[in-house]
């Protein structure tokens, strides 16, 4: 039995601040802060799986900024495969396929555009102001559920804050939630005790593991159609150029997928969209 976890740095217990997840300086100690709290809340998952009778977690490290190295390796549960891209044009998820029974997704921020969403956005920080699929604005979240969908994969596990807890329930009501802080404002929030939030954490993904279903899977028929409104129309420009993406205003661009695990495909030279 596998299980796929997804990792991000916003939406983690301990992290209140934008420099924890974004220092460019690999060496800061706030930056050092916030991959301290990724270790121990992807252990605090993985030995909920394990918990749950997993044979197998594989662990992915999706917090963009962290170049795939953001997990302290000295600390990090051995039991857990690090996996990666497995492609880039179209983008594939290493190990993401029929055989893994759920979809965890750890530490997760709401969607761009979301009231008290602590460092809400979409794929982009400050530069995508909505994402939308079939016309109806989405997350990472969503992307990663949609893409796993394509193999049958149900979503059944988000940790984030109480907005993205709330944004799970809209849209993957089957999926198991826990909390770990609130947000006040796009760069403030309200921590919550970190030692109560990793435990249950442990419970609650073993939970949602013994609960989930297949066809809890979230497919969409295709043709899909992709709409990204950018925060300005200099992003909006070179896209509008290839084939098969539609301009809809200055900073507004659309194209369609064929495949739902395209979803993660920017259009451009390696790869392109239906036509």
């Amino acid at each position: 039995m596998t299980i796929w976890i997804c990792t991000d740095m916003e939406g983690l217990a301990g992290v209140d601040h934008w420099d924890q997840c974004y220092d460019p300086d690999d060496a800061s100690p706030k930056y050092l802060h916030g991959r301290e709290q990724l270790t121990a809340e992807a252990n605090a998952a993985i030995e909920g799986c394990f918990d749950a009778r997993a044979t197998e977690v594989c662990l992915l490290d999706g917090h963009g900024r962290n170049r795939g190295h953001g997990f302290i390796q000295s600390k990090l549960d051995p039991r857990a495969k690090l996996v990666r891209l497995a492609g880039q044009a179209p983008v594939r998820w290493e190990k993401l396929d029929g055989s893994v029974l759920g979809l965890a997704m750890i530490g997760q921020h709401a969607m761009a555009g979301t009231i008290d969403g602590f460092l809400d956005h979409t794929q982009q920080p400050k530069e995508i102001c909505r994402f939308m699929i079939n016309g109806v604005e989405h997350g990472e979240m969503s992307m990663m559920a949609l893409y796993a969908g394509h193999h049958n994969v149900p979503l059944i596990y988000v940790s984030g804050d109480e907005a993205l807890c709330e944004e799970s329930r809209r849209f993957f009501p089957k999926a198991v939630t826990t909390p770990t802080k609130r947000g006040t404002g796009w760069g403030t929030c309200e921590l919550y005790p970190v030692e109560d939030v990793r435990k249950n954490m442990r419970r609650d993904i073993a939970r949602a593991i013994h609960s989930g279903s297949r066809s809890h899977s979230w497919k969409l028929a295709p043709p899909i159609e992709i709409t990204v409104e950018w925060a300005w129309s200099g992003k909006a420009d070179p896209l509008a150029k290839v084939p098969g993406v539609k301009r809809l205003n200055a900073r507004t661009v659309s194209w369609k997928i064929g495949d739902a695990r395209d979803i993660f495909s920017w259009p451009g030279r390696g790869w392109q969209p239906l036509r």
